[in-house]
């Protein structure tokens, strides 16, 4: 897998909000009518507009998202952002990254059905791991979708002194093209990050 890059994108209705590029140290900044201010998720402020009227702003995370891919979609909470990666030779991925560790990451191909790669893709994934000494286990896996679509693969588990890791990587498509899905999870994080996964498999929607 190549190194992922992660971008932060926030949209709220009939107002422009961008990333800060500098200045007062906020994350975003908020344009109303050609006022612009400097403004965090969470914060709430006031603002003069140029005719002198006074407007109270909030800028809030909702709590969940669907993300929006050209063949599939899915739900995630608002506080993480999906970042595109163009791989190369057909192959658009989409990836969400908690910082301890927990990540969907979703594959569009074309011209290639990767139902095929889902072992070579675990694989790379678990590589270091393996180099490092840890023992893996895998087993097929399968995923029926809401909308009835099925993903077949592989699901594994490496473990090591320091922790033990779960791995689940499915797909689905046709000759000229197909979605591959792929989740990791560090075991003792379940309790806190499990729901992030569960609420991606309950939701997730492909066209293929």
């Amino acid at each position: 897998m190549r190194p992922l890059r992660f971008a932060t994108a926030i949209a709220i209705a009939c107002l422009a909000v961008a990333p800060a590029m500098a200045g007062d140290g906020k994350g975003f900044r908020l344009t109303i009518d050609g006022v612009e201010v400097g403004i965090n998720p969470g914060d709430t402020l006031d603002m003069t507009m140029k005719d002198g009227r006074k407007l109270s702003v909030a800028l809030q995370r909702s709590e969940t998202v669907t993300f929006t891919g050209t063949k599939f979609s899915f739900d995630h909470d608002g506080q993480f952002t999906v970042a595109k990666t163009d791989l190369g030779g057909g192959v658009q991925q989409y990836a969400l990254m908690t910082p301890i560790g927990t990540g969907i990451i979703v594959q569009e191909y074309k011209g290639l059905n990767p139902s095929s790669i889902t072992d070579f893709v675990l694989q790379q994934m678990v590589q270091e791991s393996i180099n490092g000494g840890a023992k893996m286990t895998k087993e097929t896996a399968q995923r029926t979708l809401p909308g009835g679509s099925v993903l077949k693969g592989v699901k594994a588990e490496t473990a090591s002194d320091d922790d033990v890791m779960d791995y689940e990587i499915v797909a689905t498509g046709r000759p000229d093209g197909g979605v591959l899905v792929a989740t990791f999870l560090n075991k003792e994080n379940i309790p806190k990050e499990g729901a992030i996964l569960n609420k991606m498999w309950s939701s997730l929607k492909v066209e293929y």
